[in-house]
């Protein structure tokens, strides 16, 4: 999917506004789809490609308060 990313947004915040989710795993995917974007921060208002959220594994851990 692609989205407007503004100047001076962050990667983050973008990636969690549009996919309700910033976690590495998306950060990662988000950098390798655009190779232009070297930094955590716009530089400049640009078009930007999202990474397919369903491809995304959150990590649950249970935790247990018996044995």
């Amino acid at each position: 999917m692609k989205v407007q990313a503004k100047q001076g947004q962050l990667v983050t915040d973008l990636l969690y506004q549009q996919l309700g989710d910033d976690n590495d795993q998306l950060e990662a995917e988000f950098y390798e789809l655009n190779p232009q974007i070297r930094q955590a921060i716009f530089p400049k208002t640009m078009t930007v490609i999202l990474p397919n959220r369903a491809g995304v594994q959150k990590e649950t851990k249970v935790t247990r308060s018996w044995d």
